[in-house]
């Protein structure tokens, strides 16, 4: 098979990352737009080493180091006078605090696949001091069993099996769900009271029920000084404000936003699942950028608020770290996620198993892509999948998709390409081209309308 990169029908066409290659600070496109540079052949191996345990808990360390600056900005604003200040500094500590324990996150999760510290006794109790405890997650044992063991085998991902897609069904998406319903539970659905209760009572699992008998004495230990430690020194109102916040509960939204648009969640039913090119196309590489704009002012300005607004907060809040390479990770967990954006992108050109590499620009055309899938029954988001016969169950679960649609808004969407194969819309093209007609612009008086109506000359009387 010809290697090549399959894109979506939202966001750009093309690798946007080429066109910043020219530019100086590299590192600064890579991290922004999540895509890395081509690497050298003598460079992919070295790019293939594991995460050192020194390295490792340098980044864990510098993580912490960051948090407690964002606490003291945190408070600093909160003592001052300025209503202004106050809300910037307060936020741009949740923001930091999110961030880094994203970071934290993302790291505990690559030290459980060996990519990252490879000590395994060392990475287990460095995971449980510097992340699970202070911000209530589950442990290394049992995201262990549930990730690395079942999410992410070849024959489970994206069935009733994963744990992960389990949760999202919990949380109320699923196929048919209605477009008004869908975007309610994208943004609203993490602040809820059912799952704000679903997770304290996780947290408290994990603390408390899960782990063995010495993690939970010590998990107890950290979060007593935690708190006892903030009322001797009369800060615990701050320490619940300006760490608990972002920690407990802006951290979930985060990885909710993060986890919507991971994998292509309820698959079709005649997906080919446990087959390695069904895998590939089951998760995506997820960018942030746009093209570089011309010499005009105004594409100029458009071009940087785009990154500032957009890319920027993606890159903080949803997609930190290594996670727009996240199909690479499922493609080869054993990369290192300081260098997987490299790996990637040298990797595009290659002939796999796993089929072509997939990818979407932009947070939006993500949630876009997955509102297709689920909402409107459009799940070939890259045009990847083989063409199957339309038989009659097909059709009935096409319409009966439109039908609910229907019944809880005002229309449906239907692609051409769910109901007919590609041979049939280019017959029908043909014909209409071919037969005489007369077109007749529809619509009331003095209304601009954009539909045209092909009366076909056979139907005129006299």
């Amino acid at each position: 098979m010809k290697p090549f990169v399959a894109y979506s029908r939202y966001g750009a066409q093309r690798n946007v990352r080429a066109d910043y290659d020219p530019l100086p600070c590299q590192a600064f496109w890579t991290w922004i737009t999540g895509k890395g540079r081509i690497l050298r052949e003598e460079e992919k191996s070295l790019a293939m080493q594991p995460i050192s345990t020194g390295r490792t808990t340098l980044h864990i360390a510098r993580s912490w180091a960051i948090i407690a600056f964002a606490l003291w900005i945190g408070d600093r604003a909160l003592s001052s006078d300025s209503t202004r200040v106050c809300a910037l500094g307060v936020s741009a500590c949740w923001l930091t605090v999110v961030n880094r324990g994203r970071c934290l996150q993302a790291t505990f999760h690559y030290m459980t696949h060996g990519s990252a510290m490879p000590a395994r006794s060392c990475a287990e109790t460095l995971s449980m001091l510097a992340f699970s405890a202070p911000f209530f997650y589950e442990g290394w044992g049992s995201y262990t069993k549930t990730h690395v063991g079942t999410h992410h085998h070849l024959r489970i991902l994206c069935t009733e099996a994963d744990p992960d897609q389990r949760f999202l069904a919990r949380q109320g998406i699923h196929p048919g769900i209605s477009e008004a319903h869908f975007w309610l539970r994208v943004w609203t659905r993490p602040f809820t009271p059912s799952f704000l209760w679903a997770i304290a009572r996780q947290a408290l699992s994990a603390s408390l029920r899960g782990p063995t008998t010495k993690e939970m004495c010590a998990r107890l230990a950290i979060l007593g000084a935690m708190g006892i430690g903030s009322l001797a020194a009369g800060w615990f109102d701050r320490w619940i404000l300006l760490f608990g916040v972002p920690a407990w509960l802006l951290l979930r939204h985060s990885l909710w936003l993060q986890l919507l648009t991971e994998h292509l969640w309820f698959p079709p039913a005649d997906t080919a699942i446990g087959t390695p090119q069904a895998y590939g196309q089951l998760t995506w590489g997820r960018f942030q950028g746009r093209p570089l704009p011309g010499r005009s002012a105004v594409a100029c300005a458009r071009w940087l608020a785009g990154l500032i607004f957009l890319d920027l907060p993606v890159r903080l809040y949803i997609y930190p770290q290594d996670l727009p390479n996240h199909d690479f990770h499922h493609r080869l967990p054993l990369a290192p996620y300081d260098s997987i954006a490299d790996l990637r992108r040298s990797a595009e050109g290659e002939s796999g198993r796993f089929g072509p590499s997939c990818e979407v620009w932009g947070f939006l055309s993500n949630l876009r892509l997955l509102r297709d899938h689920l909402c409107c029954g459009q799940s070939d988001p890259f045009s990847l999948r083989s063409p199957i016969p339309r038989t009659s169950s097909t059709m009935e679960n096409i319409i009966d998709i439109a039908s609910r649609q229907i019944s809880s808004q005002a229309f449906a969407r239907l692609d051409g390409r769910d109901l007919f194969s590609a041979e049939d819309l280019q017959f029908l093209h043909r014909s209409c081209e071919a037969v005489p007609k007369e077109l007749i612009r529809i619509g009331d008086v003095g209304e601009e309308n954009h539909l045209d109506v092909g009366r076909f000359m056979e139907d005129r009387k006299g």
